[in-house]
């Protein structure tokens, strides 16, 4: 119970919101008892001297770490100050930025989440088509231009199909296609051929002339010689991957769940204008 309870995404949330509470009270020791009062400690001090050295790859001087210190003093007043004033209410952009800040915090739990292998493998298995590898064919093909009357083409697909099962030869319709596709995946000949040409591939009988098979650039007789299905890797070889895919599914659930829990908390009015309210 206590293992499942460990592992729901809300929980990593409030979690980590306590964190950045407990935080910003370290940093801030006072600023819940007086407005009025700045108190910039030695965390502050840290912090700003840590921005520094990313920007300028050296520690600031002694003037220079004092004019980062008063200009976070004139930053905090004034920001204190517009907050007193309202400035912050009803403008969209200060809204949106809120807004980002609070996503960025259930990010930042999903981002911290670590998986076990069980919950990658199951994650794995659960979702082949996220990770499976590309099946691989190599065939033959004779081509046919839709360039003609319907009844043209009735009849050049008929004589062509008849040849091909008598074993006689054929003339393929010219074309800047390849004769031959050897050891392609369907990602290539999907782009090649057309979308979802591949899924036609995946049950021909092997060394058989195909029935027509169609494609947006017309119709092709096709001839497999070697078929390759996808495979579903082992998670030591798409580990990463999987991790990448499963934090974000995690980020995805953790959003709803965050989202959720706020709107539970708020009673929701939408007074939409009647329809002769308007002009």
């Amino acid at each position: 119970m206590l293992k499942r309870i460990s592992r729901e995404p809300l929980l990593h949330f409030l979690l980590i919101g306590a964190c950045l509470f407990a935080l910003y009270a370290w940093l801030n020791p006072d600023a819940q008892y007086s407005q009025k009062k700045i108190i910039v400690g030695a965390g502050q001090i840290d912090s700003l001297k840590a921005r520094f050295q990313k920007a300028w790859y050296r520690d600031p001087t002694e003037n220079e770490l004092a004019r980062l210190i008063d200009n976070f003093i004139i930053e905090e007043i004034y920001y204190r100050e517009a907050l007193q004033m309202g400035i912050d209410k009803d403008d969209p952009v200060i809204r949106r930025r809120l807004y980002q800040k609070m996503e960025f915090f259930s990010d930042s739990a999903a981002a911290a989440i670590q998986a076990t292998d069980e919950q990658l493998s199951e994650f794995l298995q659960s979702n082949p088509e996220k990770f499976k590898t590309d099946a691989v064919f190599s065939f033959q093909q004779v081509y046919l231009s839709p360039d003609r009357s319907a009844a043209g083409l009735e009849q050049v697909i008929s004589e062509t199909q008849r040849a091909l099962a008598q074993g006689e030869p054929v003339t393929a319709d010219q074309t800047l296609l390849p004769e031959r596709f050897s050891d392609t995946t369907e990602r290539e000949i999907n782009r090649v051929l057309g979308k979802d040409f591949s899924a036609q591939l995946a049950t021909l009988p092997l060394d058989t002339w195909s029935p027509p098979l169609k494609s947006g650039l017309g119709i092709h007789f096709v001839k497999l010689s070697a078929r390759q299905q996808g495979q579903l890797p082992p998670l030591a070889q798409v580990r990463e991957q999987v991790l990448r895919e499963w934090r974000y599914q995690k980020q995805q659930q953790l959003d709803k769940a965050v989202k959720d829990r706020l709107l539970a908390n708020y009673d929701i009015v939408i007074d939409y204008p009647s329809a002769g309210s308007e002009g």
